[in-house]
């Protein structure tokens, strides 16, 4: 098999509603959406989520690091098998940019939006020509089998975000009697109580509910102790990024000195990161978001690393991701052991518009079955992908 063709797509897909965090606030999200057409025709999809707060890219980058790129060179040989494939996937590098920011350099997430795209595209392309399901490539990385199961269903776990009283209230009951086990609720919001607002969420989640919060950053280590202790009636399963990153050696040994366990997001974004959080004790478990960790084999090695360690790991996904990146994570929450909660898949409950032909989402208590091949299982409607796109590249391999 050889590539034909590249294209590269900045795809705007508008919010049913704002979602808003400590971090940041979004009503639409801007998605880079890479077609890879094989020699014979077939094509595969890939998607990333550029989020200049996570990984220091943006839009701007993500074609900067592409048009930089010498795909004849990195992705220009023929492959012949799965296991060739994977290592054209495991080499993929792209060069440096001139003006990144040195910070997201140095811990090597700059550029993983870009990659992450680009490396799902071919993978979806190459199961596609060979009529298998996407997740049939994990059976050729070869170091990583402990990871991995037969594809199994999957339970998504429902999200407050930040919103009005009321109507995350009424949410938690919503998701309460329909069947929801696990629910995640921002805080760190100035103007909302956080101690209040748990109160009441457990109150209408009830007792079973398993409840983690979500602080993006908003806090430091003394008020993170603080909110622990304060947080300790509500029987809380995690706590998600306290602190900003420029500020997570303040974590120090945090696994032993408080009583919640805590997460990582922001500041998991590499190989790097991970290694650095497991030997300073930064945390309990890992975010593992696709995207910002630069596609699927840079996650699954990550995955490997917490298992290995002793860390847990949850699946999280980009607010405003299409369903190429949905049905991606389905694929790997489907087939990979150990995930404690998987978020994802809020395809027709978040999004104005998608991209694909088919509802994705999670059903009723956030129960979800695995995808069928070949390649994603899905279809992308191009003409509704054209009306979405804001920008566009295309590269002819001869």
């Amino acid at each position: 098999m050889r590539i034909a063709k590249l294209s590269a797509y900045q795809v705007r897909i508008p919010l049913r509603r704002k979602i808003k965090h400590a971090s940041f606030s979004r009503s639409e999200s801007d998605s880079i959406i890479i077609r890879c057409q094989l020699e014979d025709g077939t094509v595969g999809w890939g998607e990333s989520v550029p989020r200049e707060y996570v990984t220091g890219e943006t839009v701007d980058s993500v074609f900067s690091h592409y048009e930089n790129t010498d795909f004849h060179s990195l992705l220009g040989d023929d492959w012949n098998s799965s296991d060739e494939l994977v290592e054209i996937c495991q080499q993929i590098t792209l060069p440096k940019l001139a003006g990144a920011d040195p910070e997201y350099t140095r811990r090597g997430c700059f550029g993983n939006a870009a990659r992450c795209a680009l490396e799902i595209s071919l993978i979806d392309a190459a199961t596609r020509a060979s009529g298998e399901s996407f997740s049939s490539i994990f059976k050729h990385l070869q170091q990583r089998q402990n990871l991995f199961q037969s594809d199994q269903p999957v339970r998504y776990s429902a999200v407050l975000t930040s919103m009005r009283p009321a109507k995350q209230y009424l949410l938690s009951i919503m998701y309460r009697f329909t069947g929801f086990k696990h629910c995640k609720v921002k805080v760190g919001i100035p103007e909302i109580d956080d101690r209040t607002l748990l109160k009441h969420c457990r109150l209408f989640l009830g007792s079973k509910m398993d409840l983690r919060v979500d602080a993006n950053e908003a806090w430091t280590r003394a008020i993170l102790e603080q909110k622990a202790k304060d947080f300790t009636s509500f029987q809380i399963s995690s706590l998600e990024q306290p602190v900003p990153h420029c500020e997570i050696s303040s974590l120090k040994n945090i696994v032993n000195e408080i009583s919640i366990p805590v997460m990582l997001d922001e500041s998991l974004c590499s190989m790097s990161d991970a290694e650095t959080a497991i030997s300073n004790g930064y945390c309990d478990s890992f975010n593992l978001r696709i995207s910002k960790l630069g596609g699927i084999i840079p996650t699954l090695d990550i995955a490997h690393l917490a298992q290995q360690s002793g860390r847990q790991y949850q699946l999280g996904c980009q607010v405003g991701e299409t369903g190429i990146l949905s049905a991606v994570g389905r694929h790997f929450a489907s087939a990979v052991k150990g995930i404690t909660f998987l978020e994802g898949s809020y395809d027709r409950y978040l999004l104005a518009e998608n991209v694909i032909n088919e509802d994705i989402s999670f059903k009723w208590g956030g129960f979800a079955p695995p995808l069928t091949g070949p390649g994603l299982g899905i279809t992308v409607n191009e003409d509704r992908l054209k009306k979405l796109t804001c920008r566009e590249q295309h590269w002819k391999f001869s």
